[in-house]
């Protein structure tokens, strides 16, 4: 258990997350993966791994500092530190939005987000393949927002700064929808995108914080889980092919050799404080690098 890589994944009972840990369980790296799938019920999902790897349940509230601090801490009693933090878990109400779920939305995708990378950050291994993956929408490009609010998602020196974008977003929302239009923020149900949004840019201010870690963040197209049927159509991605550029991210190879294939186990270019997704939603492909705040 000295060598294992020690990897911690949020909201992995069902969709996406769960297809994480499934990529993960059934790879046979040259260092064996013990993996903590973690959620609220912290419910064994009955995931098979490859005789090389471990998974390991807990139950884990993101918006609970408490429950974060309670779940670290019983790692570190097998661990000395976490070697990769993959943030996945979070809600959508874009199909029943008001105020008051635009403030749940908020404070558990960002909030929550958030709270993990602040307490986990310390306890983070400094060894070459630390990482932090952040799971977001490929649904920001700035050009969405008024120019005012690109231009203060551009000048985020500090958490506080991107927290005062979020309070900025709930205001507006809770005046209503030609406030929240006027405010910059478009218009119709946008707390899961600003959410995201607010992720991406705390990703880009922690990689400048944090240089010996590499901490990127991801769009894993259009899925087949619940979250992707709030959209018309039929999603066509399984959640294992959702989990692919979060994987990538996590134990590949960053550089443009893993854009083929991942490079999963493979040494990897140092490349922090990018948003990487496919050309297209519903793209299978590993996905490509390109810096969020200049779109």
């Amino acid at each position: 258990m000295m060598n294992t890589l020690v990897i911690v994944v949020t909201g992995t009972n069902r969709g996406v997350g769960k297809g994480i840990v499934q990529l993960l369980a059934r790879q046979q790296l040259e260092q064996p993966l013990t993996i903590y799938a973690t959620s609220r019920s912290g419910a064994d999902t009955g995931i098979q791994a490859s005789s090389t790897n471990v998974i390991k349940y807990g139950k884990l509230d993101i918006t609970d500092q408490t429950s974060i601090q309670s779940f670290l801490q019983s790692v570190l009693k097998e661990h000395s530190a976490i070697d990769v933090l993959i943030n996945n878990a979070a809600v959508s109400n874009d199909y029943r939005e008001t105020p008051e779920y635009a403030e749940e939305t908020i404070r558990n995708n960002y909030g929550g987000t958030k709270n993990m990378c602040e307490l986990f950050l310390p306890n983070m291994s400094r060894k070459p393949w630390s990482r932090i993956v952040n799971v977001v929408s490929g649904y920001n490009q700035l050009s969405k927002y008024g120019l005012e609010i690109q231009e203060k998602f551009r000048a985020v020196k500090t958490i506080s700064d991107i927290d005062a974008l979020g309070e900025s977003y709930l205001g507006a929302a809770k005046q209503g929808q030609d406030a929240q239009k006027a405010g910059g923020w478009g218009s119709g149900a946008r707390s899961y995108k600003v959410s995201k949004a607010l992720i991406l840019a705390m990703t880009m201010l922690l990689a400048k914080q944090n240089p010996e870690i590499m901490i990127n963040c991801c769009c894993p197209g259009w899925v087949d889980t619940a979250m992707g049927h709030q959209a018309k159509g039929t999603p066509p991605k399984t959640p294992e092919e959702g989990a692919r550029i979060p994987v990538r991210l996590a134990v590949g190879d960053l550089g443009v050799n893993g854009d083929e294939d991942g490079g999963l186990g493979k040494e990897s270019e140092r490349i922090s404080g990018k948003f990487f997704e496919n050309d297209s939603i519903i793209s299978t492909e590993w996905g490509k690098s390109k810096l969020w705040l200049e779109t």
